[in-house]
């Protein structure tokens, strides 16, 4: 039960990635019916980014340490992106916020810590 907060985290960034890359998709979509150009460097930004999300959620669910500042870093992302989005789509946004400051607190709850061999007290 101490890696609870650990592999809510990890559930998390799994659902992210998926999130990412169902946006990959639609961008291919967008690129084959509208045969925009801009479509090619999004679809590519999304779909490089579901994979790391989901390669850093592997690392994390294995206790690997070098998997929580990417995935931090992702997360500080993804409320910024909530910012952005808070007017146009408020409902969005806010499952999202409420998705990010859940991996947040459990990226950084002083369980996944020791989990990933940080101090001891």
């Amino acid at each position: 039960m101490q890696d609870a907060p650990r592999f809510v985290a990890v559930a998390v960034c799994i659902v992210e990635g998926a999130l990412l890359a169902a946006l990959t998709a639609v961008q291919v979509v967008a690129l084959v019916a509208d045969r925009s150009l801009v479509a090619v460097p999004v679809a590519l930004f999304f779909g490089v980014s579901a994979g790391a999300v989901w390669w850093c959620a592997r690392g994390l669910a294995l206790a690997e340490s070098w998997s929580r500042g990417p995935l931090v870093a992702t997360q500080l992302l993804m409320l910024a992106l909530t910012w952005s989005y808070h007017r146009p789509y408020p409902v969005a946004a806010a499952l999202l916020a409420v998705a990010a400051c859940a991996a947040l607190a459990g990226l950084v709850s002083p369980s996944t810590t020791r989990s990933l061999g940080g101090e001891q007290r």
